[in-house]
């Protein structure tokens, strides 16, 4: 029994299955992993995969829990061995749908994190606790947006921003009392040298329009960027920055530091997918309505959410994480040098329903 607990939620996920990579190749630290439903049954199957060794996996626990309930959902004696052992959390269970309703996206994104606050301070021997936000919390902000900023007026484009927003909020109203990171991770896309994703988002809309041929008309957006990264950069990033006790208390932007713009980001795929660049950039005011109509998603593979993000310029800060970054070696790779196997993998698994939109 290791004197280092962590406890973490959402570890099945794409980002958490790539965060808890890291763990497992340790032995300094017992896992204990709280998932909820079939979530729970991918987690099991991940691991069991992922150890062969029996002693290895006798210090991991998956447990069956839901944070929507007080109390996570978790038994009264299972509940206890955390209070008591627990020094290290991460929480990264969150629903992430831009167009599930608002009532859903509440219970989740903020009674989930408003629950698991409570459970920390509960807990006798809490070291650290790293919080999964994402640079969503910007929300319709135009200009640059610091790490250190979280109100400034803003509204939301949809109901994760504004849920995962709201869930930040709550966050740092405990700091006082509980040691506290905040990790804002951009866009995840694929892994940069297979090219894996969990499903399509983000800047595979656009390759979803290349694909269908209905990328010749674009908006002219100009330079506004497209922030986005690959999910190893960012899990490793995340995992650094955890595990660093001079983050404590600090907010860090899990960003790509040189992002294509949305134009640049066509050009490049049209070259790498052997299509021609989009002929007309129309002016956005004239293209920004038709994301609005029924047929527009149906036609493009690009969702009405999706489509107002490149709307909004905006510049994320890195005065955080950039010195912290530095400081372990990790760097974001340019999109350049895993455009094409981020493409072939998109291209090859395009048609499968498990990287399409689920339910939530």
């Amino acid at each position: 029994m290791s004197e280092k607990a962590l406890f973490c939620t959402g570890a099945g996920g794409f980002i958490g299955q790539y965060l808890l990579s890291h763990y497992l190749e340790k032995d300094d630290c017992d896992l204990y992993l709280l998932e909820h439903g079939r979530f729970r049954e991918r987690l099991e199957a991940f691991l069991d995969d992922r150890l062969s060794d029996p002693t290895q996996r006798e210090r991991v626990k998956v447990l069956s829990g839901d944070i929507t309930q007080a109390g996570l959902g978790l038994d009264a004696a299972i509940a206890d061995e955390l209070q008591q052992r627990i020094t290290h959390v991460i929480h990264l269970a969150a629903l992430y749908n831009l167009s599930a309703p608002r009532e859903i996206s509440v219970r989740v994104n903020v009674d989930g994190t408003r629950h698991l606050l409570d459970f920390l301070e509960k807990l006798r021997s809490l070291e650290r606790f790293g919080h999964a936000s994402t640079i969503a919390v910007a929300g319709k902000h135009e200009g640059t947006f610091r790490e250190d900023d979280l109100d400034l007026g803003q509204g939301f484009k949809n109901n994760y921003d504004e849920t995962k927003f709201l869930s930040e909020k709550l966050v740092r109203e405990r700091r006082d009392s509980i040691p506290t990171i905040i990790l804002r991770p951009t866009t995840v896309v694929g892994h940069s040298r297979t090219g894996a994703i969990e499903k399509i988002d983000g800047p595979y809309y656009a390759l979803n329009m290349i694909a269908r041929k209905m990328h010749r008309a674009v908006p002219n957006t100009g330079d506004i960027k497209f922030h986005f990264g690959p999910v190893d950069f960012v899990a490793d990033a995340f995992y650094h920055l955890f595990e660093d006790e001079e983050s404590v208390g600090k907010v860090f932007h899990l960003v790509d530091p040189a992002p294509l713009t949305y134009l640049e980001f066509f050009d490049l795929a049209c070259a790498t997918m052997g299509e021609s660049k989009p002929s007309l950039k129309l002016p956005a005011p004239l293209m920004r309505p038709m994301g609005r109509l029924p047929m527009f998603e149906k036609l493009t593979g690009v969702p009405r959410e999706a489509f107002e993000h490149s709307f909004y310029p905006i510049e994320y800060d890195m005065s955080n994480v950039a010195p912290a970054l530095a400081k372990h070696g990790i760097s974001c790779p340019p999109v350049p040098s895993y455009i094409g196997v981020m493409i072939e993998y998109f291209v090859k698994h395009s048609d499968d329903p498990r990287i399409r939109r689920g339910d939530w």
